[in-house]
């Protein structure tokens, strides 16, 4: 790449770029840049001042009307019912036109499929395109360290998908994202967008979140503000006649109730959000009477800290889980070994698809839960975009467009000719069209087709997964329960870079109170904590994030 790049190489090293940042404390409050200038000391601003780096929302009008209605804001997301019975072509021409391959890093959670000349799925894929791309695929379990040796080395693909929750890990990820990739205002700001529609039709905030350094560098992907949920073995349920808790006190005595470790059941597989959500901790910061108080000052906080040491103490958690946080809690929900465990939203359609053929497997979302009975739970607000495409820097100007084109391309909406190639392939020899109107993969399906052109873009929400019967309608149902109870913190709608000293004692503080759930530290041990973090950082990041308050009218 040149000077620029290796001298970007030697600076990203000798200042040990990615040192471990705050996964879980920074998540979901941080959403939409004050000064917008580049470095490690934060940023924060709101859409209005972002508005001359953004495109112009301009909605897509040729997609498939929903079944079950969304709603404007993105708390419910548009539910489909059946694939309609004709698809339509988004997309006219082909988006590659200059005849040179586009290099690629992408994610997949899954085994990686047979790569090119031998995959018929990316042939067909490359042949809509009129171009080859070329994926580097890498573990989506240990994608970090494939993401730090890219960017420490500068040597990065012609387009990277970089998904937000590891980028809260790097401390210096956005000066070397401005070394690394391309400014995208000057092809997609205002109404350029308009010469990429499916583009334009991700909503401003997701677009927002594709900001760093005070430049548009991140194509986004839309998604939905809830950050994690609750889920049950619904048959395991039935099968004990026992409905789904309302409340912390109702939780416990069922938990107690299915916990069986004699027959290699327990209660539960994990347990840590849920709790502090029923309790009221707020998803990072809350006002209270004009003064910033974070999650790990509250009252609530203690309490939650409290309430999940006592389910541990009892023998309510699978030992796996006990033993280490990050065990694979998934597999002993599909086994039976558990009947509650906390997840993504996303893993619903995905826990019925891995476990289908698991006699009676039936997955169901836990609507929200209060402490006591007639309390109100809080919800944490995620961001409105969790993963974003980025494109190489010193590619040419016609290249860059030729990325933004594929990009463009890769987002066509449910209902479109492009929709159905890039998940499933191409029908009668990828997939079938079952007599339910469900697609169903072939078994060459089945070895080649993996969703990696997905990561090439973002989309707007949909909720589709209707080969699970009633899955649509219950997850539309959840998500219609679940939004009046979203935080509407102090920092909604504004986007905001963590200084990065600040970020960095967030972790310790997480794995603090992992230790205390798993009897490593005495539940009175959490007061002293929250003071030590306090003088080191808690303080200077109250400060910080009050200015930003005041500065956008906030406080």
């Amino acid at each position: 790449m040149g000077d620029t790049s290796s001298g970007t190489r030697f600076r990203l090293q000798r200042r040990t770029l990615f040192q471990a940042g705050g996964a879980a404390a920074v998540t979901a409050s941080l959403t939409a840049c004050a000064d917008l200038e580049e470095g490690p000391e934060g940023t924060a601003a709101g859409s209005d001042e972002l508005a001359d780096l953004l495109p112009e929302f301009i909605p897509y009008e040729g997609g498939v009307e929903p079944d079950l209605p969304g709603r404007p804001d993105g708390t419910v997301s548009p539910g489909y019912l059946s694939r309609p019975d004709q698809v339509l072509q988004a997309v006219a021409e082909k988006p590659m036109t200059t005849g040179e391959e586009i290099t690629a890093i992408t994610p997949l959670w899954n085994p990686a499929p047979p790569g090119l000349p031998g995959n018929s799925y990316f042939t067909a894929v490359n042949e809509a395109l009129g171009g080859t791309v070329t994926f580097n695929i890498a573990d989506g379990n240990n994608y970090v360290d494939k993401i730090t040796t890219t960017l420490a080395g500068g040597d990065v693909p012609d387009m990277f998908q970089i998904p937000g929750w590891e980028i809260i890990k790097l401390s210096d990820f956005t000066e070397a994202a401005n070394e690394l990739f391309a400014d995208l205002s000057p092809y997609l700001a205002g109404a350029k967008a308009a010469d990429y529609p499916l583009l334009a039709n991700y909503p401003t905030a997701a677009w927002a979140m594709g900001v760093f350094g005070g430049r548009l560098l991140g194509i986004p992907w839309e998604r939905a503000p809830y950050t994690n949920t609750m889920f049950a073995r619904q048959d395991l349920l039935d099968e004990l006649g026992l409905e789904h808790p309302t409340n912390l006190e109702e939780l416990l005595a069922i938990a107690e109730e299915v916990n069986d470790p004699a027959n290699n059941r327990w209660a539960f597989a994990s347990l840590d959000q849920t709790v502090q959500e029923a309790m009221g901790v707020p998803t990072l910061w809350r006002d209270d009477g004009g003064k910033l108080v974070h999650k790990f000052e509250t009252e609530a906080f203690a309490a939650a800290i409290e309430f999940t040491r006592q389910v541990f103490d009892k023998g309510l958690v699978h030992p796996d889980y006990v033993a280490d946080r990050f065990t694979n809690t998934k597999e002993i929900i599909g086994s039976g070994q558990a009947v509650f465990y906390e997840d993504g939203l996303g893993a619903w359609h995905e826990m019925l698809g891995t476990y289908r053929d698991v006699p009676g497997f039936d997955l169901q979302a836990v609507n929200p839960m209060a402490a006591e009975p007639g309390g109100t739970p809080t919800i944490w607000r995620d961001d409105p975009a969790g993963m974003f495409t980025f494109i190489r820097k010193d590619l040419s100007e016609e290249r860059i467009k030729e990325c933004l084109r594929v990009a463009n391309w890769c987002s066509a909406p449910f209902g479109t000719v492009e929709w159905d190639l890039v998940w499933d392939g191409v029908e009668g020899v990828h997939f079938t069209v079952d007599a339910d109107g469900v697609p169903q993969r072939t078994d060459l399906g089945q070895t080649e087709v993996a969703n990696t052109y997905l990561f090439l873009s973002g989309r707007s929400n949909a909720n589709f997964k209707f080969q699970y019967p009633g899955q649509v309608e219950a997850q539309h149902a959840w998500e219609t329960n679940a939004a009046p109870f979203l935080d509407d913190h102090p920092f909604q709608g504004l986007r905001i870079e963590m200084p990065s000293d600040l970020a960095a004692e967030n972790e310790p503080m997480t794995d603090a109170h992992h230790e205390i759930y798993r009897g490593q530290r005495e539940v009175s041990a959490w007061a002293a904590l929250v003071e030590d973090w306090r003088a080191k950082v808690g303080d200077s990041a109250r400060e910080y994030y009050t200015g930003i308050a005041e500065d956008n009218d906030r406080l």
